[in-house]
């Protein structure tokens, strides 16, 4: 029979255990939180251009000198430093003849309320109307229950000014937003005039009194009641083939949300907005056109409607500071070639002047900047009511708009002299893609301005003082 060991001394021995278990415990905890805050640094260092390589405490190094903990902590509140806090407004916006509506942090409304505040403080009283830069009737639109109610008169306007409006329209708005075949629009055209009683495609009138009332807001040339018969006639056309799968229904609705931002007619610009998007879904415009057996032509036009109506879903939703409509993960269609209209046929594309910039090209810069906007709405200005935002990502996100920037070809950037615009801007493109730019650059570098500076409330006004200058035509 075994000698049985004292009584004592088995009780110190489960009293040391006891401890020994307490003591693991205690490494378990440490470790798990000394994994976790590597893991973290680990995140953070992955968008810098050295990443930070760290060993973790259970894959081999087993003891921490006294120097790499401090570095750690100094670490871990760089990453603490690096986010912060970002909150949507908790209020509805009451209309005129709506229900309450929301508008998101990227309208910038929020910015002016703000601003506006921070100018009480200093007991000044704000002279600044919000609602003359956000209200969607201050240029008079009508209710839609109105312009169905008009009479509809038929007729097409006086031969030379129809002319002028065309040369306004591709010169001031195709150039940005190809959404029209110049030569094909052009024939229409041709027949239209010899005969605007005998047309009776209701596409085809739609898209011609678009083309009218777009020029005629761009140039003031019109009068008032030249610019409400356009836009009855296309309204009343475009609601008769708004329901059909086709490819000019597509061009019209894109046409119409251009015609509803000029007049600040934020309502309809949502509901064609979203039909647009749906039947671009639908047509197959957001899947890589290669896939397809289509002619060159066919093709080539599919991939400008939808870049165009992917721009105005961008600059929409920051206008009206609500999520674009188009997921990015769902976009593969191709950029299009850059080659002008003239060029382009069903065969192919035809011999161009070597050296010679495109008209195209303006658009195609236009796209890639679009691109860029859309990354800061999804990282600076999601959904959520509130979000965490890194100033690492916002350095990126510049860094990429510089890149554009720097990437655009000559014809295409605005020069100064003397901190002065230069001469041989008036028919380029380039004062036009800098104010899209300061448009993106004002979104992006918003959060940048409300962290770096003390007073937050006179850094959001800045920001959309830049953005409403950019805005101004």
């Amino acid at each position: 029979m075994p000698e049985a060991f004292p009584r004592g001394y088995t009780e110190s021995l489960e009293e040391r255990v006891r401890l020994l278990e307490g003591e693991v415990r205690e490494l378990k905890d440490l470790l798990d939180e000394k994994d976790e805050k590597i893991d973290v640094l680990s995140r953070i260092h992955s968008h810098s251009s050295q990443p930070l390589q760290l060993p973790s405490p259970r894959r081999g190094s087993t003891t921490l000198s006294h120097g790499s903990v401090s570095e750690s902590k100094e670490e871990l509140q760089q990453a603490k430093d690096d986010l912060f806090r970002v909150q949507q407004s908790p209020f509805l916006l009451d209309g005129e003849n709506t229900d309450s509506y929301f508008m998101g942090t990227s309208s910038g409304r929020a910015f002016i309320d703000a601003f506006k505040r921070k100018v009480q403080e200093s007991g000044r009283a704000p002279d600044i109307d919000t609602d003359i830069f956000f209200n969607s009737d201050r240029n008079g639109s009508a209710s839609p229950r109105m312009i169905m109610a008009r009479p509809v008169v038929w007729t097409a306007p006086p031969r030379l000014a129809s002319d002028q409006m065309i040369n306004i329209f591709f010169q001031e708005w195709a150039p940005l937003f190809p959404v029209l075949h110049r030569p094909t629009f052009l024939s229409l055209y041709g027949e239209y005039v010899a005969s605007s009683e005998e047309m009776e495609d209701e596409a085809s009138v739609a898209q011609l009194n678009l083309v009218f009332g777009i020029a005629a807001l761009s140039s003031n040339s019109q009068t008032t009641r030249d610019i409400e018969s356009f836009e009855s006639q296309w309204h009343a056309a475009l609601d008769s083939v708004m329901m059909e799968n086709s490819l000019v229904t597509l061009q019209c609705l894109i046409l119409a949300m251009i015609h509803c931002i000029q007049k600040a007619d934020y309502t309809r610009l949502l509901n064609y907005k979203g039909l647009a998007v749906g039947l671009s879904y639908r047509l197959g415009l957001h899947q890589s056109q290669k896939r397809f057996a289509l002619g060159t032509l066919t093709c080539e036009t599919r991939k400008k409607v939808f870049w165009s109506l992917y721009t105005l879903d961008c600059f929409s939703a920051a206008l009206l500071g609500l999520p674009k409509h188009l997921k990015e993960e769902d976009v593969h269609c191709e950029y299009p070639v850059d080659a002008d209209d003239e060029y382009v046929t069903d065969r192919g594309f035809q011999p161009t002047l070597p050296g010679e910039s495109t008209k195209l090209s303006s658009a195609l810069a236009l796209f890639r900047a679009s691109r860029i906007l859309s990354k800061v709405l999804e990282q600076n200005y999601p959904a959520s009511t509130s979000h965490e935002i890194s100033f690492r990502d916002l350095a990126a996100l510049s860094d990429e708009l510089d890149a554009w920037s720097n990437t655009l070809a000559s014809h295409l950037r605005m020069q100064f002299v003397q901190d002065k615009p230069s001469t041989g801007t008036i028919s380029s493109r380039s004062p036009l893609l800098s104010r899209k730019q300061v448009i993106v650059l004002a979104h992006g570098n918003g959060s940048f301005l409300q962290a770096y500076y003390p007073n937050r409330a006179t850094a959001r006004g800045t920001e959309h003082e830049l953005l409403l200058l950019s805005q101004q035509e």
